[in-house]
């Protein structure tokens, strides 16, 4: 949503003006994995039934100990009643982040768990197309690729799973 995302570009650009960046990001990335891990407090956010005033004070002591530049710019969304948008100005923080310092996300899904030498070498494939300094890969496990894997970042997704050329070759055949 437009509206998140000029929250967090005005937080990014205040926290890189005071040299907070890195504080500010841990803070943005703590929110974040509490609202993914808390259904009660994205709710608890997204009510309108609640005041914003009680919201703002919940929002405190959930971020006891969060920096002021982080605090300032969640109070103010909040005083003007975009809570709501807190997991959403979060992403993009975290996205404008990512881009500054030449990081990117990869997931890799495949049939079995990998082992360490396989998500290094992922992680070096990853670097060598996106052009990054580094690559934060994260793993899922889904036995109906049969084998094989899948690497999605940047929005491309490398498909090297045994059931997507199954798929690939089904497709072909029915055009021909």
């Amino acid at each position: 949503m437009k509206i998140a995302s000029r929250y967090a570009k005005c937080l990014f650009d205040i926290a890189v003006e005071k040299k907070q960046l890195d504080a500010v990001a841990g803070d943005v990335g703590n929110l974040l994995n509490a609202i993914a891990s808390s259904s009660e407090l994205a709710s608890f956010l997204e009510s309108p039934l609640l005041h914003k005033t009680k919201k703002k004070e919940v929002l405190r002591q959930i971020c006891k100990g969060f920096n002021e530049i982080t605090l300032s710019v969640f109070d103010m969304m909040a005083d003007k009643s975009r809570e709501n948008l807190l997991g959403e100005m979060a992403q993009s923080f975290i996205s404008i982040y990512n881009k500054a310092n030449g990081i990117t996300l990869a997931e890799v899904t495949s049939a079995i768990a990998l082992d360490k030498d396989t998500l290094s070498g992922i992680e070096q494939f990853v670097k060598n197309h996106a052009g990054s300094k580094q690559v934060v890969v994260t793993q899922k496990v889904n036995s109906a690729l049969i084998g094989g894997l899948t690497i999605l970042f940047d929005g491309r997704m490398y498909d090297s799973s045994v059931i997507g050329q199954i798929n690939k070759m089904k497709k072909e055949l029915n055009l021909a």
